[in-house]
C-alpha cells in the first residue's frame, strides 16, 4: 500500500477533527467537575456576605471576618 502526500494530509486532517472535540468534551468536564467541587467547598457569611471556602467536614464555621457561626450546606438560611 503506497501512502501519498495527499493521503496523509488527509489522515492527519480527520484525525485533528476528531481528537479536538474529544479533547475539548475531556476538559470541560475536568473544568465541571472542579468548579462543583469549589462550589461544595463555598460559605456566604450571612451577617457580613463574606464568601470563603471550608473544605472541613463540619456543620458550622465560623467568618474569618466577622467571626459569625455559619451552616454549612443548602439548608443554610439568610437573614
Amino acid at each position: 500500500m503506497d501512502l501519498t502526500l495527499a493521503d496523509f494530509v488527509l489522515f492527519v486532517l480527520l484525525g485533528v477533527f476528531v481528537l479536538v472535540p474529544f479533547l475539548a468534551v475531556v476538559s470541560r468536564t475536568l473544568h465541571a467537575r472542579a468548579e462543583k467541587r469549589s462550589l461544595a467547598n463555598r460559605v456566604i457569611c450571612r451577617l457580613c456576605l463574606h464568601a470563603f471556602e471550608d473544605a472541613s467536614h463540619v456543620k458550622t464555621v465560623d467568618c474569618p471576618i466577622c467571626g459569625a457561626t455559619n451552616e454549612k450546606g443548602r439548608s443554610r438560611r439568610l437573614g
